[in-house]
């Protein structure tokens, strides 16, 4: 990631992550519910700011503070804070008889009785029951502490039937609970949703402060692995026109990471028959590439499969020419012969070079055709590639038939 951007925050991140490296353990003796609660929440944040040896520890830290809390006297259930103290442990990985046993001592005010009782719901997978208590309340209304952990149920009861809905109460956690573990998840749980509705201006909103606001969290390997995934996929079958909306956000990325992309991109492409998005990430990754290069060897087989899919056979079969295949990893090289194969067929079929015409007036000159349709023309020109070569070469996917 690009981390001049990021110099000022990260190393203030740093900075505090190092003092708290070794503060991962709470002072449980003497204290009250939501004194350890509010110690709890903040190891937590250390998570998002890089303390891997928080999240190594926590479960038992976990496992010590279910004993103290459960420990504790029937009378502070009394006091609304502790109440509230044991619906954010429970939300955050602890154990539902915690909120049993407050139930059954039934001293807290009926507020956050009710607010225990809709936790434990959702806990124990009675959904029904726990939108019908959790749905109604207004987490803005609610102390700060746990705020933000009702929005993020709220969302998750929602999210199945009603994924807008869900992303609603995930910015509204996000909005409450600034700077903690639970604006991180807020955000990682969001991009999904954003992804899954297709919606590529929200991704690309929520990606950005994800890359600003959590370079360092624990959680980044995740978030990495889940962007690249949704990049691919917006790449397989949003619209060509809106490319430059991609290439503005991996534009975020530093260089290496943007070509490690483009690559997967330019790949998933061409095995998948979507000539734009081919042409698109194969040039880019031309461009970040090193001549002489592996990525760059691979970057130019991917564009000469867009040429010869696109009828400028020779323009793709003389590139492909020049790429050392001592540079290509195997399924590249396979991938290559199958390419080097079916330009040879194209030239020498005139009902493959009619479809490939076909598809180079539909691929090439509309580029702002949805290619999530029926497979585009490309998809047909690959069947018939795939009779004609028979059992004899592989395809693009690189399996022989």
């Amino acid at each position: 990631m690009k981390r001049a951007r990021y110099a000022l925050c990260a190393a203030v991140v740093a900075a505090y992550a190092g003092q708290a490296a070794a503060q991962t353990q709470i002072r449980l003796e003497g204290k009250q519910p939501f004194e350890i609660i509010r110690s709890f929440q903040a190891l937590q944040d250390q998570i998002v700011l890089g303390n891997a040896a928080v999240k190594e520890n926590l479960p038992k830290a976990m496992e010590q503070i279910s004993a103290r809390l459960l420990a504790s006297d029937r009378e502070v259930w009394r006091e609304a804070k502790n109440a509230q103290a044991a619906v954010i442990f429970s939300l955050s990985g602890g154990k539902s008889k915690l909120l049993r046993r407050g139930l059954e001592i039934a001293l807290s005010p009926e507020s956050d009785l009710e607010l225990m009782r809709g936790a434990l719901a959702f806990m124990e997978g009675r959904d029904a029951e726990a939108k019908k208590i959790l749905l109604p309340i207004d987490a803005r209304a609610l102390a700060s502490t746990v705020r933000g952990h009702i929005a993020i149920v709220q969302s998750t009861l929602v999210a199945k039937d009603d994924p807008k809905a869900a992303i609603g109460f995930l910015d509204q956690a996000r909005i409450l609970a600034p700077g903690t573990l639970v604006e991180e998840t807020a955000l990682r749980r969001e991009l999904i949703l954003a992804d899954e509705l297709a919606d590529f201006d929200k991704f690309a909103s929520l990606s950005r402060q994800y890359l600003w606001r959590f370079p360092r969290s624990v959680y980044f390997d995740n978030f990495r692995q889940r962007f690249a995934s949704s990049i691919i996929r917006f790449c397989l079958t949003g619209e060509t026109a809106s490319f430059w909306k991609i290439e503005n956000l991996l534009s975020e990325l530093d260089s290496l990471e943007q070509l490690r992309l483009y690559l997967q991109i330019a790949h998933t492409s061409v095995l998948n028959g979507k000539v734009g998005s081919t042409v698109f990430a194969s040039g880019k990754a031309v461009q970040l590439s090193k001549a002489g290069s592996i990525e760059n060897a691979r970057a130019k087989l991917y564009q000469s499969a867009a040429l010869i899919l696109t009828n400028q056979i020779e323009a793709g079969q003389s590139e492909l020419e020049r790429i050392d295949p001592a540079l290509l990893p195997k399924p590249d090289l396979q991938l290559k012969e199958a390419i080097v194969s079916l330009g040879s067929l194209i030239r020498n079929d005139p009902e493959v070079v009619a479809a490939a015409s076909a598809s180079e007036s539909n691929d090439r000159s509309s580029l702002a055709r949805d290619e999530a349709g029926e497979g585009g023309s490309l998809s047909a020109l690959m069947d018939l590639a795939h009779r004609k070569l028979g059992e004899t070469d592989e395809l693009l996917k690189g399996k022989r038939n």
